[in-house]
């Protein structure tokens, strides 16, 4: 469904005053840390709180047993957590190769009027933002890592496909293409055996209506971007190639773009 922000996200980016730095503040090993900290600390509170009604103050100790560890859990789990937060211009600059400018561009873009937020519900009924589409920029919920951020201009090509190679069988989602994936080597996908590359939301599989999901993200990308491929199989100076599975990736995709 193309809308605004659901609430959760909107809340966290008016916390972080940034897109990208409220993605970054989900997931990650600090956050299960913290979590598991805190369990302990509370069941340690509780188990210490029950046993001083029998023990007394070796109740007190036996609650401590659980408490020492949730707080080492939990203090550098804190702390790491913030250097992650606060570094995430970093992360971002290494794993997209924009510049600072740019990814503040990408940010402001992304809280403007302007953008495209595709939500769905995943199947415990809860609305989640999987895509942003705004003038320039294409982002896409990445677990753990944040966010994959891609300029439109950069894209090659961004289709729907129920033939991603992925653990246990094929998956299905948006596949985005890159002009940074092209210059990459490619990798086998391991239905087919030919070489295949890009970025695909592993979300979509807990999605209710995924079909809808993608068609409307594609189309948006069109929208905005009219020279990306928007099929998986395409058809270039009368031959036949699968952006899945080719032959050879970058001499491949060297032909194609020189047609």
């Amino acid at each position: 469904m193309k809308t605004g922000m659901t609430k959760g996200l909107e809340k966290s980016v008016n916390k972080h005053g940034s897109v990208l730095k409220a993605f970054r503040s989900q997931g990650g090993g600090a956050a299960g840390a913290i979590a598991g900290g805190i369990t302990l600390l509370i069941f340690g509170v509780l188990l210490g709180g029950i046993s001083m009604l029998g023990l007394g103050v070796r109740g007190m100790l036996i609650g401590a047993v659980f408490c020492a560890p949730g707080l080492l859990l939990i203090i550098p789990g804190v702390i790491k957590r913030n250097k992650r937060i606060n570094s995430y211009l970093d992360f971002y600059q290494k794993e997209t190769g924009y510049s600072v400018e740019e990814l503040q561009q990408a940010d402001q873009e992304m809280m403007s009027a302007d953008k495209v937020c595709i939500v769905s519900k995943t199947d415990r009924a809860k609305e989640e933002v999987l895509f942003m589409i705004s003038a320039h920029y294409f982002l896409s919920v990445w677990p753990v890592k944040g966010c994959y951020l891609v300029k439109l201009e950069d894209i090659v090509a961004a289709f729907h496909s129920c033939q991603i190679p992925g653990i246990g069988g094929y998956r299905e989602g948006v596949h985005i293409i890159s002009r940074q994936d092209i210059k990459k080597n490619g990798t086998k996908n391991p239905f087919t055996g030919k070489q295949y590359e890009g970025y695909t939301n592993s979300l979509m599989g807990e999605q209710r209506d995924a079909e809808k999901t993608c068609r409307e993200t594609v189309e948006e990308i069109a929208k905005r971007a009219p020279h990306v491929i928007t099929y998986q199989n395409i058809m270039v100076n009368g031959v036949q190639y699968n952006l899945l599975s080719m032959d050879n990736w970058q001499a491949d995709w060297a032909r194609i773009l020189s047609e």
